[in-house]
């Protein structure tokens, strides 16, 4: 079945060490941040959410890649709590999609916005 525009999936995570801001990468500075849930991860998250809407309804030797994330994050998650995203595809322009992504703790919406993919021809 081909994608179509109001397809939807739903992904949940516990939030780990490794996905909180404070978590520690020797590549960068260490500061003093929360020890919540980071928003490149839950970026991460919304483009996984998306991704695996997408690979159920491709060709053999088809992808994604992502190309785009307009999102906000206003929610602190703690390290331990689950966090859901729900990705709904909202328009396909050529091989071009987007998405509306949100993310839930159990307080609520902690992220929103929108992701956009491509699809690619795998090598």
């Amino acid at each position: 079945m081909a994608l179509e525009v109001g397809m939807k999936n739903t992904y949940e995570i516990t939030v780990t060490e490794d996905k909180c801001a404070d978590y520690p990468d020797p590549q960068y500075p260490n500061l003093d941040l929360p020890h919540v849930f980071a928003t490149p991860s839950m970026i991460n998250l919304m483009e996984l959410t998306s991704a695996l809407l997408m690979a159920e309804h491709l060709e053999e030797g088809q992808g994604s890649v992502g190309l785009a994330v307009d999102i906000k994050h206003f929610g602190g998650t703690p390290c331990g709590e689950k966090v859901r995203c729900e990705s709904e595809l909202v328009e396909i322009n050529g091989k071009k999609y987007s998405f509306q992504v949100d993310v839930y703790d159990k307080n609520g919406k902690v992220g929103s916005g929108i992701h956009r993919r491509a699809v690619i021809t795998k090598k």
